[in-house]
């Protein structure tokens, strides 16, 4: 890299490596894992607003199973714990209160994902 494109350090006026930032880009893993959990989000709460459907015991267990999933893909869990949550609190917060559980449940799977990520994975 040549030093023309490297910008003044404005305190002393020297050129500095130090200063000059690459462009924050998110791997294809995080935007594919992202798009999946959202998918899943979606689908869970396509699910949970059938007429015929109340059970709740079963949309818990899979929102903690898709955030988990998520989270150990790679996806930072607070992200992964608000994509597969997001869309059914948007389909049922009209319903009562008691659908804000289901961010517990989702958090809590993804800070699971993201242990067993880092414990097995290292990373």
């Amino acid at each position: 890299m040549s030093e023309s494109n490297v910008p003044e350090d404005p305190q002393c006026g020297e050129v500095s490596a130090t200063t000059e930032r690459a462009p924050h880009r998110w791997p294809l893993q995080v935007l594919l894992g992202s798009a999946l959990a959202l998918c899943a989000g979606v689908a869970i709460a396509w699910v949970d607003t059938r007429p015929g459907w109340d059970d709740t015991g079963v949309t818990a267990g899979a929102l903690v199973v898709a955030a988990a999933a998520s989270s150990f893909a790679g996806i930072p869990p607070s992200i992964a714990a608000a994509l597969v949550a997001g869309p059914i609190l948007v389909a049922e917060l009209a319903g009562g209160m008691g659908v804000l559980l289901g961010i517990l449940f989702a958090v809590g799977g993804a800070y699971v994902g993201a242990f067993v990520r880092r414990h097995t994975l290292g990373r």
